[in-house]
Formats: structure tokens, C-alpha cells, sequence
């Protein structure tokens, strides 16, 4: 169930999505607003995982559990099995 909401918008910002929506690229200017919201809604979280990522691989104990772990699985690790 969609929100009804109101936003100022740039001017240009505006010319160019009604372009677009002319275009046929959106089925309305409300499937184009959404799809943008929804990529930069993604972007961010991208970012927030990405920055996640590199606090864990300075934290000296998720590094420590990472190896306990890969020391624990090593007998299962294909690369390191001969035939």
C-alpha cells in the first residue's frame, strides 16, 4: 500500500524525470521517484556493510574467531585435500 507524500525538487531534477517518464523509461513519475529511492536506499545499506566489513577486520577478536574457525574446518577445505 503506497504513502502519499509531497517534496520540493530541484527544477532540473523535475525536467529531466518528467523526460524520462515521457519516455516510456517509468511507467509514471511516481515509479521513477520510487525506483531512485529505492537504489540510493540500497547504495547506503552497500555502504554501511562495506564499512561494517572493515571495523570487523580491525577487531582483534572476530579476527581470532575467524581463525578458530578456518583452523576448524581445514580438514573439509577442498583446496588443501590431495588425491
Amino acid at each position: 500500500m503506497g504513502v502519499k507524500a509531497t517534496f520540493i525538487l530541484d527544477e532540473k531534477i523535475m525536467e529531466q524525470s518528467r523526460e524520462y517518464v515521457s519516455k516510456k523509461k517509468f511507467k509514471s513519475m511516481n515509479a521513477f521517484v520510487e525506483k531512485a529511492l529505492k537504489n540510493e536506499i540500497a547504495k547506503m545499506k552497500k555502504e554501511e556493510i562495506k564499512a561494517a566489513f572493515l571495523q570487523a577486520s580491525q577487531d582483534p577478536l572476530f579476527l581470532a574467531d575467524l581463525k578458530e574457525i578456518e583452523e576448524d574446518y581445514a580438514h573439509v577445505d577442498f583446496e588443501k585435500i590431495k588425491e
